[in-house]
């Protein structure tokens, strides 16, 4: 693999690992079910860093709008498509993904901050009632 491949793919994960909160959160959805409430547990006391995430995602998509509104600005609005025009759509693209964003790990912060017992330990228990041997005069 040549350097400039090496240094592009170190960029993305780098990039990948500022705005996503997946290396710091565990998957609370698979193994056991201890296994799953511990991952739960964990990523109730790690959700603070949830707002450090969001505040990220904030201002980029703040930063990406104000570029949108000036490329949109430059452009002469006479119904032809110009290179402005394009050039305000990839940061009203970031502000919408970043929007997305917002309100997916805010969801996630207020979910974890309200519930502090994991939802797998809250599901009640039933308990079993032994079967009923079945006699061909209850069919009727």
């Amino acid at each position: 693999m040549s350097l400039i491949a090496w240094e592009s793919i170190t960029v993305l994960s780098t990039l990948w690992n500022y705005f996503s909160p997946f290396a710091v959160l565990k998957d609370a959805s698979r193994g056991t079910v201890d296994e799953k409430a511990a991952a739960y547990r964990y990523n109730y006391e790690m959700r603070g860093c949830l707002l450090g995430y969001i505040r990220r995602w904030l201002w980029t998509g703040v930063l990406a709008f104000m570029l949108s509104a000036f490329f949109d600005s430059q452009s002469p609005h006479d119904g032809a498509l110009h290179f402005v025009d394009l050039l305000a759509t990839a940061p009203a693209l970031f502000a919408t993904v970043a929007t997305c964003g917002i309100v997916v790990l805010g969801y996630a912060y207020v979910f974890l901050s309200c519930n502090d017992v994991p939802v797998i330990e809250r599901r009640p228990v039933r308990a079993r009632e032994p079967l009923k041997p079945m006699s061909w005069s209850d069919d009727a």
